[in-house]
């Protein structure tokens, strides 16, 4: 029963203590369904989550704000990675925002279908941080970062949410997107030892080698191309004896380009400009982004194309 769960990782973590009842605010049961990449649910989740919005600022909290990886820093450890070919692991730390312990007096009152048979009247005091409480990610962030730095990691200048350390003569990067753990390394014993520790301190889940991190799907041994498909497009379209090209586009096109007559119209009437471009088009989404400024220039000229914009279509899978 996941509510049950729920309660029981509370408990185990000391989130509270029963006190006899001041002023108090509520909690409630917050009921999501977990899905992996396909979309497939994967299980049945439940948080205690407190009314955060009736704390107030200088009385329940201060400072709220808690960092996470820069998207861009994220892609280039991922790069680099891939280049160097290091070893990529995922972690999760399950419950986190119930790791750290708060500075602050609040109360509320005990979770529904939990309340204790001996003390009934009393409310919780909570001594660790709890689900919706506008300190919360903060308050993890700062727990975790100080559990690292016991550890002997230090945080980038350019990123406060990826951390490096050298073990055993290897490189080990650990990004941080809340409870989201990324451990790069080119050993896996290394990596082996670092989550060891980790679940030393912290209930955590091992995902094994990275697949899909923050909405994103990665796969490390894919090698993605059209080759078939942009040799089908140069024989539809008789360009199968085109010679290479080292530039994206010849020269800017311009209105000027359009045909200027009727016999000029109907000739590229015959042409197959539109569906040219959209086989090109096709191409440039799936594995070739260099053409999007080809596509960008001949796209303007699909309801009037001349014949040096029908020549141009001619570069696209041969550049």
């Amino acid at each position: 029963m996941a509510t049950l769960s729920e309660y029981e990782s509370c408990v185990q973590n000391q989130t509270w203590t029963l006190v006899p009842r001041p002023h108090n605010r509520k909690c409630r049961w917050v009921f999501v369904r977990k899905r992996d990449e396909t979309g497939s649910i994967v299980c049945f989740k439940t948080r205690l989550v407190m009314k955060g919005f009736q704390q107030k600022y200088g009385i329940d909290y201060t400072e709220i704000f808690s960092p996470v990886v820069r998207m861009e820093v994220l892609r280039l450890l991922l790069t680099l990675a891939a280049i160097i070919d290091y070893e990529i692991e995922q972690m999760d730390v399950k419950t986190a925002f119930l790791n750290g312990s708060l500075d602050v007096e609040i109360f509320m009152e005990q979770p529904e279908g939990f309340a204790s048979k001996d003390k009934p009247g009393s409310v919780c005091r909570l001594r660790k941080s709890l689900y919706t409480l506008k300190q919360a990610p903060k308050v993890w962030y700062h727990t975790f970062v100080k559990y690292l730095e016991r550890l002997g990691f230090s945080c980038l200048v350019k990123d406060r949410c990826v951390f490096f350390k050298v073990i055993f003569n290897a490189p080990c990067y650990i990004s941080v997107y809340v409870d989201d753990l990324l451990i790069i390394s080119p050993s896996k014993q290394v990596i082996a030892r670092v989550k060891s520790s980790l679940r030393s301190e912290f209930h955590m889940a091992d995902l094994g080698g990275v697949s899909y991190f923050l909405e994103t799907r990665a796969n490390r041994s894919i090698f993605i191309h059209q080759r078939n498909y942009a040799s089908k497009v140069l024989d539809r379209f008789s360009m199968i004896d085109s010679h290479p090209k080292s530039t994206p586009i010849a020269q800017k096109l311009s209105a000027n380009n359009c045909p200027k007559d009727d016999e000029a119209t109907a000739h590229m009437a015959n042409m197959p400009y539109r569906e040219a471009v959209g086989s090109f088009m096709y191409l440039m989404t799936g594995t070739r982004p260099d053409l999007a400024y080809f596509i960008r220039e001949v796209s303007q000229y699909l309801d009037n194309p001349g014949q040096r914009t029908g020549m141009q279509s001619n570069m696209a899978c041969t550049t």
